[in-house]
């Protein structure tokens, strides 16, 4: 047994997955599924570890054949009520995304809440498909939360289950490969176990089932889409107020020049590049834990508080979007047009990367860049280019360090059936193997695998 998982008060050190599964038992889960991927397979080695406590608390843990099979897993634990979450990367989530819609619209069962936790891999470094998750959680009607800190990724398991069981909706729960993979330190907090468990088994009537609710066809389809957009996402951007998920960092009594509006680990980086160009504190920041359904309302406060705003995110623009949605709203209301910048600076510059990750160098040289388009009083511009001539120093340095390939996850059913291929692709390639059973010289072979880890064996 960890001890780490059994501690219930003061400070601890776990990695980011580590925390999905402390934050999910300091919140009462029943059930924890999905299927292993990078970044997030070892969620399922931390609960190995602590298996004889989930076993002995009737928390059911099962890694499911596919992403898919978990995402009805999560829908058939809502038939009671049970908080249970699914985890898979971000590819898994394009598997799993019929089964999470329909559960979405019928929405969880009273007293039980359901969380599909999304790990993307913002460089490509272990996923075939440079996704975006927060994108298809919108297409599916689905809230997404994106925790910063690691002490948020632990604590909001239990906003985002608690939110979930509010508002009937399904929580995608959004976390990159740079926040699973690191770590740090966190205040933890006693573990909740559940009441409807494995020790505790219940029998389902299925003539009390709401079957006109749970089953969605037509034309209740239209019903439950009209709830979910006017009923169930305004409670959840309530429920995101009450818990003060979306904040306003470093406010002034005075409007100032700039302010930055983020979330997620971008979050951090922005914070880090602030820092090192000594403006810490300096610019307001409206930090987005809920970025969809987007809060418009803490928006049109912040613009009180400046004149020109600057998105910072990973990947596309996905709050970007949203925010500049919102400026148009908040303009037909007051007639002022807060002008906002992101993926692109005034005159047309270059801004944040809209492709990759990005990392606190990334940040400081992009704020370079529209400091000098932007007028900031009192900004130390010698201190900012001196930053920026420190990153292209040590970019320049010499390094030898092994290239990382891809490969199988520990446990991967497809790794046993890669080899199985490759030896199939030994024995065509094989003239002496070939004309004893087919009479003919070697036969080239191309096949197509069902998932894109098979790319693995093009050598």
């Amino acid at each position: 047994m960890d001890p780490r998982f059994i501690q219930e008060e003061g400070i601890s050190i776990f990695t980011g997955n580590e925390l999905l599964v402390k934050g999910a038992i300091e919140n009462g889960i029943g059930l924890l599924t999905g299927y292993p991927g990078s970044p997030v397979a070892e969620v399922f080695d931390a609960a190995e570890r602590i298996r004889d406590l989930l076993v002995e608390k009737g928390v059911m843990v099962q890694i499911a054949n596919n992403e898919a099979l978990s995402a009805a897993r999560l829908n058939g634990a809502q038939m009671e009520a049970i908080r249970a979450v699914t985890v898979m990367k971000s590819v898994g989530a394009h598997v799993a995304s019929d089964a999470l819609a329909l559960g979405n619209m019928a929405g969880t069962g009273p007293g039980g809440a359901a969380v599909a936790v999304f790990g993307d891999d913002t460089w490509s470094e272990g996923t075939q498909v440079p996704a975006d998750s927060r994108f298809i959680a919108r297409h599916l009607y689905m809230p997404v939360l994106e925790p910063s800190t690691f002490q948020e990724i632990k604590d909001w398991m239990g906003a985002a289950l608690d939110l979930s069981e509010q508002t009937r909706l399904y929580v995608a729960y959004l976390v990159t490969s740079n926040q699973v993979d690191g770590g740090g330190t966190v205040q933890v907090h006693p573990n909740n176990f559940p009441e409807v468990s494995a020790l505790s088994p219940v029998t389902i009537d299925s003539r009390k089932i709401p079957v006109d609710d749970r089953v969605i066809i037509p034309p209740s389809t239209v019903i439950k889409e009209d709830e979910v957009v006017h009923d169930r996402f305004p409670a959840m951007i309530q429920g995101a107020r009450s818990l003060g998920l979306n904040r306003i960092l470093h406010p002034g009594e005075e409007k100032r020049s700039l302010g930055f509006v983020t979330s997620s680990l971008s979050y951090c980086y922005l914070e880090h590049a602030l820092d090192l160009l000594g403006l810490r504190g300096r610019f307001p920041i409206l930090k987005y834990g809920l970025t969809y359904p987007l809060d418009v309302e803490i928006l049109a406060e912040f613009t009180k508080q400046v004149s020109q705003l600057v998105v910072v995110e990973e990947k596309r623009p996905f709050l970007e979007e949203q925010v500049k949605t919102g400026i148009l709203d908040i303009a037909q209301a007051d007639g002022v047009l807060t002008p906002v910048w992101g993926k692109r600076f005034p005159g047309d510059v270059v801004g944040f990367p809209d492709t990759r990750g990005m990392n606190p160098s990334i940040v400081l040289e992009c704020l370079a860049r529209l400091l000098r388009v932007v007028a900031v009083p009192d900004v130390d511009m010698a201190r900012v280019d001196r930053e920026v001539r420190l990153i292209q120093d040590t970019a320049n340095y010499e390094l030898h360090a092994t290239a990382r390939t891809p490969s199988f996850c520990p446990g991967c059913p497809h790794r046993d059936s890669a080899s199985v291929l490759n030896r199939v692709v030994d024995d065509f390639m094989d003239p002496e193997y070939m004309q004893e059973t087919h009479g003919r010289d070697e036969v080239d072979l191309v096949f197509h695998g069902d998932i894109g880890c098979y790319s693995l064996l093009k050598d």
